[in-house]
């Protein structure tokens, strides 16, 4: 069980108390969560003039109408994994909140028994949490600049072609190469954000621990004064 010992608790004031974790996910939940949301949709509509785009292609080859469902088809997958992530790091920005209310209230709970606020400094697993998060979502987007570049490659490749079979294979080669990578790179980065996830909430547990820990510590010493 953790003791309070002074190197390893501070005082401080409730309204004050959040670390730089907490801080940044009361500021960024929110933001991350409706760009998340507008990503996905913009996903799902360029999967929806995609389709539309295909059926055409199916009675007549047209270069441009090539080059725009095959860049579509890259740039709808990108989008739907950036989108992914972006709710992941919303998710784990509104876990940071959550500790720092959790923090709050702990130290409010104190100030209201007259002892001194004590929290804990932030934890490791705290730390780890940024880093995931700044890792994750630094790969996330890289891959999706990828698919981008894949994207224009691509339609560069069929703005031009005669025929089905007309396209210019190094720059069909040179998309392919992207997004063999690409895809399984942001997929990587999304494997980060959930592992960044389980350190939040590990962090929240640790945190409710020393609290409970906090709470025993006045009990016992008011318990002489009742």
């Amino acid at each position: 069980m953790t003791a309070y010992a002074a190197d390893q608790a501070i005082t401080t004031s409730p309204t004050v108390g959040l670390n730089p974790a907490q801080r940044m996910g009361t500021l960024l939940w929110l933001p991350m969560l409706l760009m998340g949301l507008m990503v996905l949709g913009a996903a799902f509509g360029l999967g929806v003039a995609r389709g539309a785009i295909g059926a055409d292609l199916f009675e007549t080859f047209d270069a441009s109408d090539q080059a725009t469902f095959a860049t579509l088809g890259v740039l709808s997958t990108g989008l739907a994994l950036l989108g992914v992530g972006l709710l992941l790091a919303a998710i784990s920005f509104a876990l940071g909140r959550l500790a720092g209310i959790f923090r709050q209230g702990g130290a409010s709970v104190q100030e209201a028994a007259g002892q001194p606020v004590r929290v804990p400094p932030m934890a490791w697993t705290a730390w780890t949490f940024l880093g995931l998060m700044m890792m994750g979502m630094i790969v996330v987007i890289a891959g999706f600049v990828a698919q981008v570049v894949a994207a224009v490659s691509i339609y560069d490749a069929w703005i031009d072609a005669t025929g089905p079979d007309g396209a210019i294979v190094s720059d069909l080669g040179r998309a392919q190469s992207i997004t063999t990578w690409s895809v399984p790179v942001m997929r990587a980065g999304v494997a980060l954000l959930f592992t960044g996830i389980t350190f939040m909430l590990a962090t929240i547990v640790h945190g409710l621990r020393e609290q409970a820990v906090r709470l025993k510590q006045m009990a016992t010493l008011a318990g002489p004064s009742l």
